[in-house]
């Protein structure tokens, strides 16, 4: 399920939720919101209340209907990486045409199991998320030559362990890695990100890392399917100190995609943190193997952190005996506590055939190295790759896409 100009689509089906787009209100700690309600605009709504959500990708434009169902993820700090994770109550409707409300306090386990179901139960009307004071960031931008898969890999890992969130960049063609660290800001620096002096930074992020390198260099970056190279390292290098801003930097909104223009486009698999060097080392291998066989590989590849122990402090924190009560039943982010990370191949030119050949071939490997992959966000995924419980679908609202995965 996505956002398409303030649509949702079920891959094939098209909901227009331009009419339930409002923010109700914060009620304690939490927040209350429409599906249609884009993350962009819950973001900057907060934002005048000095609050937050811990969830902040680049994709500003996605609605929370979509996300509170859907596969996301964000390399966050203190918080959990994917936006289910913080839902509280959420109301939809049934296979029925019914309004059906469940809530963390009352119906854990059904609950959790909707937000695994991909849109495939009902749909989403209202939601109630968890929110906090803003807390202040600081992030740093690294380049790295990297001669090998395993040199790359060795640098992402000193750096996960260092910081307390990672984005990266991997970009094996030039053999370069990109790196942005973002870290709890110190007290002084978040003094400074709260005065009104600082209140229009600019600031890194994915979007930091795509901005200015389109607005100094006449390149289009990966965004529009170009290498990144010696003159991005160049520009992290030297033009990029340590920022210090808000979580609400993070995200972005992007231009409506016109028809046949080049457009970002990725594929995403999760693995298991322990499997980190390998994995990255031979996702190196084969990105040139690719090259070599077809004269064509994606741009780079997209690598993000998430923790997936958060359901333990939530069942704490509301009072749910037992961390397994909190815990996802299936898909995405639903294995034991430990980290997750994302490898995303990124590419700016989707049409080419090529690129749905990769993927192909990249899903089935990433599966046989025991990845979970998205049923709304992984390309190339064939039926026996990725399972959905038949007891998270409903007949009334199973798309074809979704339907040659229901086990």
């Amino acid at each position: 399920m996505h956002s398409v100009n303030g649509c949702i689509t079920n891959t094939g089906t098209i909901l227009n939720m331009s009419g339930l787009n409002q923010i109700k209100g914060v009620e304690s700690s939490c927040v209350r919101v429409q599906a249609g309600v884009k993350l962009a605009d819950l973001h900057e709504y907060l934002a005048k209340q000095d609050l937050e959500v811990s969830f902040s990708p680049e994709i500003g434009d996605a609605t929370v209907g979509s996300l509170v169902v859907c596969t996301s993820k964000d390399s966050s700090i203190d918080g959990p990486g994917y936006l289910s994770a913080l839902v509280t109550d959420v109301t939809y409707v049934d296979e029925d045409g019914c309004l059906v409300s469940l809530s963390l306090a009352k119906d854990p386990s059904a609950l959790l199991a909707f937000t695994c179901s991909y849109g495939m139960m009902g749909i989403v009307v209202e939601a109630v998320l968890e929110v906090r004071r803003r807390i202040a960031i600081t992030t740093s931008g690294y380049a790295f030559m990297t001669r090998s898969g395993e040199d790359a890999a060795a640098h992402l890992a000193q750096a996960q362990q260092q910081h307390d969130a990672l984005f990266a960049i991997l970009v094996p063609g030039k053999q370069h890695l990109y790196v942005e660290a973002r870290d709890k800001a110190s007290k002084s620096a978040a003094r400074l990100a709260r005065s009104a002096a600082l209140s229009a930074v600019r600031t890194l992020g994915v979007n930091g890392f795509v901005k200015a390198f389109m607005q100094r260099t006449k390149y289009n970056c990966f965004l529009r399917g170009t290498p990144m190279g010696k003159k991005m390292a160049k520009l992290l290098a030297k033009d990029n100190p340590p920022t210090t801003h808000y979580r609400r930097a993070f995200v972005n909104r992007y231009p409506a995609v016109e028809p046949g223009s080049r457009r970002l486009d990725f594929s995403f698999v999760e693995f298991d943190l322990p499997q980190l060097q390998s994995v990255v080392a031979e996702c190196w291998e084969r990105h040139f193997e690719f090259k070599q066989r077809t004269g064509w590989a994606p741009s780079g590849y997209g690598v993000y952190f998430v923790p997936r122990g958060w359901t333990q402090q939530r069942a704490l924190q509301h009072n749910v005996s037992g961390a397994k009560a909190l815990a996802k039943p299936c898909g995405n982010f639903s294995g034991p506590p430990g980290v997750s990370f994302m490898l995303d191949p990124i590419t700016g030119d989707c049409d080419d055939p090529r690129w749905l050949q990769f993927n192909l071939e990249y899903s089935a490997w990433a599966v046989s190295r025991g990845a979970t992959p998205s049923l709304s966000q992984s390309k190339g995924l064939l039926p026996g790759q990725a399972g959905l419980p038949q007891q998270l679908t409903r007949s009334r609202f199973l798309t074809p896409h979704y339907a040659q995965f229901v086990e």
